[in-house]
């Protein structure tokens, strides 16, 4: 299957609102936004002619009353969507439908919708397809059971790399006499003293910047989501732990077989945690472990469980034999590792498929991860047979393999993510269907009803 551009002369299928920033008098491209809002009080206030989606319908004036509401409107979403992003712009639409909406519109195949450009000061018509929006908006706004797939791309706005990029950890971390910084994250790296502070560095720098770090607006849409109760699950390949400590995303660590499971699972960890590999004694870390002083090997992290020396000193005193003490070390999936919580994920994502998803996104990652690639391909197909939607986000377009394994991407948004929740809150906004207002019943008045309502009073 192979991506495909939308051309600008297909047929529009949805109908939308009439009030868009594009109709402001005088308003052209290259115009500020300080010039904007003088634009909109020097236009004439008699009437105003309204843009239709279809440009053979005949055009219609707005009344004073109705262009002044109309100004109101659009004031309001310069205020909100061309200055910093604040929590209460950006909250996407909680449906209002009981039952969800039949989707009107459908992208091909490998469609491919282009908002590294985007404006918000700009009609949305004048830079994508609207009806690829609304399909966006439809899948966001609508669906009852979704399931996310994100990884390092979604952290980035929050100040912390991602791994791959020219500016990413794998190149931060690369030295002389190491190599690259992927190497860190194998469990090689436990194997010489050398290689294992160097370990305990790279960990105590994810750590400050993770507990630095707020989540980012991709990170509270999701929040926001699974409050509405329609994500199904968040699956994370982040270790910064951004995403499980909002108030909706919480995780259990370990993973267990008892249901409830619970709504996000961390793929490869949590770098806020250390964990025993004998006991699966598990400890958050705090600043602490980086201030006290290192053993005879030079370590702060990577040392003796304490749990274990404890249960072998209560052992000592029973006079039983002693056994194996195990050695704390954070709590990370590293390549070439035996996935700790492995058979547990596997139970979790056949629940998943089993509870017949209607939408499923992957955003800021590249699934390099063979686990992971897998997992969205099972996902997709379940998501695809449902008549699910099936959206991927990144900065770049997947390659060709990727489309070709996964075989299902409605919709292909090649941008920040970040822009997503404002994108679908100004569509919802601006170019959204009014509801149909519902007819009043006739009634039907007779002579024996009037002689009844006559006798009663």
């Amino acid at each position: 299957m192979a991506t495909k551009k939308r051309s600008s002369t297909m047929a529009r299928k949805i109908k939308v609102k009439k009030e868009v920033l594009g109709v402001i008098p005088s308003l052209k491209m290259g115009d500020s936004i300080v010039t904007i809002p003088r634009l909109i009080k020097k236009g004439r206030l008699g009437s105003i002619v309204v843009k239709h989606e279809d440009n053979k319908s005949p055009v219609r004036s707005r009344t004073m009353e109705e262009f002044e509401h109309f100004q109101i409107r659009s004031m309001k979403l310069l205020a909100g969507f061309t200055k910093v992003a604040e929590k209460d712009h950006w909250e996407i639409p909680a449906p209002e439908m009981k039952r969800k909406p039949r989707l009107k519109y459908r992208p091909s195949n490998g469609t491919v919708l282009n908002i590294r450009n985007l404006d918000f000061t700009i009609p949305l018509e004048d830079q994508m397809e609207l009806e690829d929006v609304y399909f966006l908006h439809h899948a966001i706004t609508y669906s009852k059971k979704m399931v996310m797939v994100i990884g390092a791309g979604v952290s980035v706005e929050s100040g912390i790399p991602d791994f791959r990029s020219s500016g990413g950890l794998f190149q931060g971390f690369a030295t002389k006499s190491n190599g690259s910084g992927k190497n860190l994250f194998d469990y090689n790296v436990f194997r010489s003293s050398d290689s294992i502070l160097k370990f305990e560095n790279m960990i105590q720098r994810l750590y400050t910047m993770s507990i630095k770090c707020e989540p980012s607006m991709f990170h509270h849409m999701i929040d926001q989501v699974s409050a509405q109760g329609r994500l199904l699950r968040l699956y994370t390949q982040n270790i910064d732990g951004l995403d499980v400590q909002l108030p909706h995303l919480k995780t259990k660590v370990p993973l267990t077989f008892k249901k409830p499971f619970p709504i996000s699972v961390q793929l490869h960890g949590n770098v806020k945690l250390l964990s025993c590999s004998m006991c699966k004694y598990i400890v958050p870390i705090d600043e602490s472990y980086f201030e006290k002083p290192p053993n005879v090997d030079g370590r702060r992290l990577i040392v003796r469980c304490p749990e274990c020396q404890e249960m072998n000193n209560i052992r000592e005193i029973a006079g039983k034999r002693l056994q194996s003490e195990g050695v704390l070390r954070p709590r990370i999936v590293l390549y070439n590792e035996f996935h700790p919580d492995g058979e547990v994920i596997g139970n979790i994502t056949e629940s998943d498929l089993r509870a017949r998803p209607d939408c499923l996104i992957v955003t800021g990652t590249t699934l390099k991860i063979p686990g992971v690639r897998r997992l969205v391909k099972e996902m997709a197909r379940v998501v695809h047979s449902n008549s699910g939607y099936v959206i991927w986000m990144n900065l770049d377009e997947p390659t060709q393999g990727i489309v070709d394994y996964v075989e299902y991407f409605d919709l292909i948004i090649v941008g920040n993510c970040q822009l997503i929740p404002g994108l679908v809150k100004l569509y919802d906004y601006v170019y959204k269907p009014e509801k149909k207002k519902p007819r009043k019943k006739a009634t039907v008045t007779t002579v024996k009803s009037r002689k009844r309502q006559e006798h009663e009073v």
